[in-house]
């Protein structure tokens, strides 16, 4: 029968073998030790696994769930402390619709909706004042050209133009 005794430096590194050599038939003295044996080597070393993968996978969504706030606005409630249940649960695909106005993309969507509406004139969902800068120096160009209009009505234009620009 072999003779093995437990290693007193196990937690150091070079220990990592007497797992791997635990797992090979020649070091048992039967058969049926080595099935026992490598069953369990095994499931000790599935244990010492799924322990850093928990952790690995927690510190994941909590990114997941950092970012997708941060980007779309979605807000998370917590259920249970512990263990750890959030709502709404992470889904397996996300599309990016914009939850919240005050998230990052929620932020760049208004200020292309702000440009699109005062520089071109386009009717957004956030903002409705017309005509745009666009519009308002083609009238005063229009005007100009016809010779329809006075020089103060054309430096008025010019100004509100201005004060949307600045």
């Amino acid at each position: 029968m072999a003779d093995n005794t437990f290693p007193a430096d196990w937690r150091e590194p070079p220990c990592f073998i007497v797992l791997k050599i635990a797992e090979n038939r020649g070091f048992w003295a039967t058969h049926d030790d080595f099935a026992r044996g490598y069953i369990a080597v095994t499931e000790l070393e599935a244990c010492l696994m799924s322990t850093c993968l928990d952790v690995l996978l927690q510190q994941n969504d909590a990114l997941y769930r950092l970012l997708n706030t941060a980007l779309l606005g979605q807000a998370y409630t917590v259920v249970s402390e512990d263990p750890l249940v959030l709502t709404p649960s992470i889904e397996p695909a996300v599309d990016l619709t914009i939850l919240d106005q005050d998230s990052l993309m929620g932020r760049i969507d208004r200020l292309t909706q702000l440009i699109d509406n005062r520089i071109a004139g386009t009717d957004t969902p956030l903002y409705d004042e017309l005509p745009g800068v666009k519009q308002q120096l083609q009238s005063i160009l229009d005007a100009i050209a016809a010779d329809e209009t006075d020089l103060g009505t054309v430096i008025a234009d010019l100004e509100l133009i201005i004060g949307a620009l600045a």
